[in-house]
């Protein structure tokens, strides 16, 4: 019996997210930011994987978004990018894996002091990702530090805060 097996070579166009923990009351709005924006990204400019972090509101949001769009547009994936392995993530690993594609955990040197994980784990989804959504509204903080590596290193930036800076 002769077996054809068609391989095809999708490429990756990815997407991440960062963005304060906290969003002050306004997750309603910025849901819907991030929404326009992301089915803006799948359409327009290819977008079909989504890399999130764990740490807040922002991230909390972005993740629920995307797992709607994925209902609009299968082939789009999410993965959580985490900075180590957690103990609620073993734990939890059902639930976990209910949510997201994958799970990755960022490729940080060993050598690298536990404290500046977080920040090397933001920084290593800006390097592999093509855009940015993120929700800034202030000039100090791991988000805003973010920022700020994602424009140093010339990504495409969507900032969905009511009063973006810069």
């Amino acid at each position: 019996m002769l077996v054809w097996v068609l391989i095809m070579n999708i490429k990756v166009v990815r997407c991440c997210f960062a963005g304060h923990s906290d969003l002050f009351g306004k997750s309603e709005e910025v849901t819907k930011r991030i929404e326009a924006v992301a089915e803006e990204l799948i359409l327009n400019y290819g977008v079909n994987e989504f890399w999130v972090g764990s740490y807040g509101s922002f991230d909390g949001c972005s993740g629920c978004v995307i797992r709607e769009l994925k209902q609009k547009y299968p082939d789009v994936s999410l993965e959580l990018v985490i900075p180590y392995l957690k103990k609620g993530l073993i734990e939890y690993k059902k639930l976990y894996e209910g949510k997201f594609d994958n799970i990755l955990i960022a490729d940080i040197p060993e050598n690298k002091p536990r404290k500046f994980h977080i920040t090397s784990c933001n920084e290593y989804m800006v390097d592999n990702s093509d855009y940015v959504i993120c929700y800034i509204e202030h000039t100090w903080g791991g988000a805003y530090n973010t920022y700020k590596y994602a424009k140093r290193k010339k990504k495409q930036i969507f900032n969905v805060a009511e009063k973006p800076i810069e």
